[in-house]
């Protein structure tokens, strides 16, 4: 069974009933209780968890516990992160947003071409943004015991306070199996803590080109980033994701975009 359907089954537990709960992990009803009661602390109705907690959109996706986002090969020619295609797309959204690069720039002082570097790598630029239901993502993770279960119960809460502020629907919210959403693939503490406004309108959306990358220099420049300070840098980029490969990709990319000659 690829995903498990449990909308029914996730109404009855919230409701009292012991309806088909053989599919679920046997500590399943414990679990909902600790995101029940963090959700109360965060200001939720009973009526309101009722209503997430029993929508036909909710899936699991137990084949995803082991993926690993760990040790990717960024510099492969699969990849194609250094061909020059790579980096004369990379030069053509600087390019075509450089007005937006430059007031991210003074206001951050992170520089532009690490921001687009970043940007490559986790979503080609937008075009792998990620086809999960974020919410079903780490409602899986969650509910069964992983090493992520912790991580992942908190992230849910979070996501659900993010939409709440900004009247989303909880279920409208794509991206990657691993809980990561927009074109900067931000987990939901992270859009609480550093998503910025990027166009001015008064709201934060990482699937808006402006935001997201202005949210990009937000999170490095809160995690450190000061430009002519290498070890420093490495270290920010480094927080945005844990993987030696990842700093080197994007830190080489960068570089070489900064490098490139333009066609004669």
């Amino acid at each position: 069974m690829k995903y498990l359907t449990v909308f029914a089954l996730l109404f009855s537990l919230f409701v009292g009933s012991s309806y088909a709960t053989d599919v679920l992990p046997p500590d399943f009803a414990s679990k909902k209780e600790v995101i029940s009661q963090q959700l109360k602390t965060n200001g939720f109705s009973d009526e309101e968890i009722e209503n997430i907690f029993s929508d036909a959109r909710i899936q699991l996706y137990p084949e995803m516990l082991n993926r690993t986002g760990k040790g990717l090969n960024y510099m492969s020619r699969k990849f194609g992160l250094l061909s020059r295609k790579s980096l004369i797309r990379g030069q053509k959204v600087l390019k075509e947003h450089k007005d937006a690069f430059k007031e991210i720039e003074n206001q951050f002082g992170v520089e532009k071409e690490v921001i687009v570097a970043i940007y490559r790598v986790e979503t080609n630029l937008g075009n792998a943004r990620g086809n999960y239901l974020v919410f079903n993502s780490l409602l899986t993770m969650s509910a069964f015991e992983n090493r992520r279960s912790a991580w992942a119960t908190e992230e849910l809460i979070s996501l659900l306070v993010l939409c709440r502020n900004t009247n989303k629907d909880p279920f409208s919210i794509k991206g990657s199996w691993a809980g990561a959403f927009g074109l900067c693939q931000f987990i939901p503490s992270s859009y609480l803590r550093f998503a910025v406004d990027g166009n001015g309108d008064g709201k934060i959306d990482l699937f808006n080109f402006d935001d997201a990358m202005a949210s990009i220099a937000s999170y490095l420049k809160a995690h450190g980033w000061e430009n002519g300070s290498p070890d420093k840098n490495k270290k920010a980029v480094w927080a945005y994701n844990h993987c030696d490969n990842y700093v080197k990709a994007v830190l080489a990319y960068a570089k070489a975009s900064k490098n490139l000659k333009k066609p004669s």
